[in-house]
């Protein structure tokens, strides 16, 4: 319900800053697409978790992947004022990455690291031998959500995307390793 209750607030918001009566300026609708793209995707992620089960994860070139993924960014970065980038780093492995399922987990962990990136995240994509890898560049911190679920105070609670970022994460094998100024996921290929 707290999930739920912020996507109200947003649009909320953007109804408080428009003058009665006046139609949307284009900041306050490009405002309000934002919201309910996100609260959008928020209910996806509930809907997996109450039904336990993941998005599909069919290969996709590289190329289309990223541009995918940095078009599902875009609502978030408006939001919270905060660039996004997504680029592919050379790597020995084919270039083909596993469709909206680790593109719900970047879309998720970044939106986890998003609050301490306040000049902007940048996401770099690299097809290693054996593995793929992302690395969310700054993230001078590592959010509770994406601790090992382990490592999680007991009783402390998740919103959704916490939840949906340790799901996938499981789901998917995925390592974390943060050094320095960034977070570097691993994720085995099959």
């Amino acid at each position: 319900m707290h999930d739920l209750a912020n996507v109200l607030a947003g649009v909320q918001g953007v109804a408080d800053l428009t003058p009665e009566g006046a139609p949307l300026s284009p900041r306050n609708r490009a405002r309000l697409e934002a919201v309910l793209a996100e609260g959008q995707a928020l209910l996806g992620r509930a809907r997996h978790l109450a039904m336990g089960t993941l998005p599909e994860g069919a290969a996709e070139p590289g190329e289309d992947w990223r541009a995918r993924l940095a078009g599902e960014l875009r609502p978030m970065a408006l939001l919270y004022r905060a660039p996004v980038e997504v680029e592919a780093l050379p790597g020995p492995g084919p270039d083909t990455w596993p469709g909206d399922l680790l593109r719900s987990f970047a879309r998720s962990a970044a939106r986890q690291l998003l609050p301490y990136a306040r000049e902007g995240l940048r996401i770099q994509t690299r097809a290693a031998e054996g593995a793929w890898e992302l690395r969310f560049t700054p993230a001078p911190t590592l959010p509770e959500a994406l601790q090992p679920a382990g490592e999680v105070r007991a009783g402390q609670p998740l919103d959704i995307n916490a939840r949906w970022t340790q799901r996938v994460a499981g789901a998917l094998g995925l390592t974390l390793v943060q050094d320095g100024e960034g977070l570097t996921c691993r994720i085995p290929r099959p």
